[in-house]
């Protein structure tokens, strides 16, 4: 990626020539890519989200704009936090998305903080 951004986040990973790739997740961060309602049902199997921000956010998500159309990866973009999670859906295609997901913090630290 040229200009623009100060740290690429993909930065010395070796990644096919041809994915797109988001402007601000690494791809090490990729927890689903396909079709829009499949992702919806694997980020609730897998506790990602719940049907609460899911039904929040679909009309968002669905009306984000292709890569392959704007030409920016900004605008076909949608973050939203839900509760433990940073989530990106990335509109690739007409018919394809990215998911990512950064943990924002751990359950396990946050009960063994000293008092």
């Amino acid at each position: 990626m040229k200009g623009g951004w100060i740290e690429y986040p993909n930065k010395g990973i070796k990644i096919d020539p041809r994915s797109i790739t988001s402007a601000l997740m690494p791809e090490s961060l990729k927890v689903y890519s396909g079709f829009l309602n499949h992702a919806f049902y694997f980020l609730k199997e897998n506790g990602y989200v719940s049907k609460k921000v899911i039904d929040r956010e679909t009309e968002t998500i669905e009306s984000l704009l292709p890569y392959s159309e704007t030409k920016n990866k900004l605008r076909s973009s949608h973050w939203f936090n839900s509760g433990m999670y940073r989530i990106e859906f990335f509109r690739t295609s007409p018919k394809n998305f990215k998911v990512y997901a950064f943990k924002l913090f751990f359950i396990e630290e946050f009960f063994n903080l000293p008092e």
